[in-house]
């Protein structure tokens, strides 16, 4: 069976901040779910750490490029590599909240009428302390349902 969500992530040299975005998605509080994760050639220990992810959590799927493609080839390949019926992209240095995917799963399933949900994005620094809020302003988008 695929999972219900794939969650793409498009990685170059990220093994700084890597760690903090995989391990929030292996801390949803919904399960059924698939990463990607596309390494673009990283030269650092990105090819290191995800392996490491992907052996010990069947869910993880890890893929590497053999040269770097460019972050839209990339980007495309996380994309195609996902089996879900919903798909969610994550940066190497996103951190979700515990309840995002499940948050987000309920207002499309209740919704259906609807094509992508967005929440405010919280800016955090290097350290994880919170900076800003960012509002996507999508006014008018909302669905008539």
């Amino acid at each position: 069976m695929p999972p219900f969500v794939s969650v793409g992530m498009p990685i170059f040299n990220g093994a700084r901040y890597a760690p903090a975005a995989i391990d929030s998605v292996l801390a949803q509080t919904f399960g059924d779910w698939e990463l990607v994760i596309c390494d673009n050639a990283s030269t650092d220990d990105t090819e290191s750490l995800c392996r490491s992810y992907a052996q010990r959590d069947p869910r993880i799927k890890y893929f590497r490029n053999p040269e770097n493609l460019g972050a839209h080839p990339n980007y495309g390949l996380a994309f195609a590599r996902s089996q879900g019926r919903y798909f969610k992209w994550a940066a190497h240095d996103d951190v979700l909240q515990p309840a995002y995917l499940e948050t987000c799963l309920d207002a499309l399933e209740r919704t259906p009428d609807a094509v992508v949900c967005q929440t405010f994005l919280e800016y955090i620094d290097a350290e994880g302390r919170r900076v800003g809020i960012y509002d996507s302003k999508l006014r008018g988008a909302d669905s008539a349902a």
